[in-house]
């Protein structure tokens, strides 16, 4: 009898640990930021203060698949918004997979016309998921509600052409604008694209920078970071990645800068809570 009592309550301690745990994933009214530790790469997970989810980047392989299962809900098999910046494998990987196990509300592509077998596989997932795609257009924002804004900064619908055989170039550049915060992210723009959306006059004003291209030294320009003016600049690398990503001298401009730098290669997934 007391084994039994003692197996019950175990088990009742359990599920009570579980429902808090679940409970802490339920909306609470703030936008929550995570830039998800996936070794050498880019995923980036968004939740709105209602719980819409939006997904940037799917990194090098299915970790975030993992991240998605410690973030979500048990019951949350809902992405409201998919980026994918660019489709180098280090951003796109886990993104046909999330596409198959979760229900998307659209897509948000860069126009430009990749001929890659790994994009052309994501494509043809999504058309057979029936989910919608949106070209990106720094003409047309896309509200997430609550406030939530996604505002498209790059590529211009015109696509640049010195830059169609660089796929960092065309990353989709876009701020998450939510009350006085200005999110702006980055995928692995480099120095071309930086100055040509300086020149375009776009507004890059931010508060937290998710800084490119992993922290290399191709991209972080000194004019393109006086422009965006951040206090935080977030970096996402694995650690010890045969690149050296990020370059020291990157990280130690951005400290000059008297930004604080946080890096996934050092402390893992990176999460801000913004109110």
């Amino acid at each position: 009898m007391i084994s039994y009592l003692k197996q019950t309550i175990l088990v009742l301690i359990g599920l009570l640990t579980l429902a808090s745990l679940e409970l802490t994933k339920l909306p609470d009214g703030n936008l929550h930021l995570h830039v998800l530790d996936v070794g050498q790469g880019d995923s980036i997970l968004l939740t709105t203060p209602s719980g819409k989810h939006i997904l940037v980047d799917g990194g090098p392989d299915l970790k975030t698949l993992e991240h998605l299962g410690h973030h979500l809900p048990f019951f949350g098999r809902r992405i409201d918004l998919l980026i994918l910046s660019h489709p180098n494998q280090d951003h796109l990987s886990a993104l046909p997979e999330v596409t198959k196990r979760y229900s998307v509300g659209a897509i948000l592509l860069t126009g430009a016309p990749f001929d890659l077998t790994r994009y052309d596989a994501l494509l043809a997932q999504v058309q057979k998921q029936n989910i919608p795609v949106v070209t990106a257009d720094p003409d047309q924002d896309i509200s997430m509600g609550d406030g939530v804004v996604i505002d498209v900064v790059w590529p211009p619908t015109k696509l640049p052409k010195d830059f169609l055989k660089n796929e960092n170039e065309l990353s989709v550049v876009a701020r998450v604008l939510y009350k006085n915060h200005k999110v702006l992210l980055t995928g692995d723009i480099e120095h071309g694209a930086e100055v040509s959306i300086l020149q375009s006059g776009a507004d890059v004003d931010s508060t937290i920078l998710k800084v490119a291209h992993h922290g290399s030294k191709s991209s972080s320009s000194t004019g393109f970071l006086l422009a965006t003016s951040p206090n935080l600049a977030l970096i996402s690398a694995g650690a010890d990645n045969p690149y050296g990503h990020p370059h020291e001298e990157v990280v130690e401009k951005l400290e000059r800068m008297g930004l604080k730098v946080r890096n996934t290669g050092e402390e893992g997934t990176v999460s801000i809570t913004l109110q």
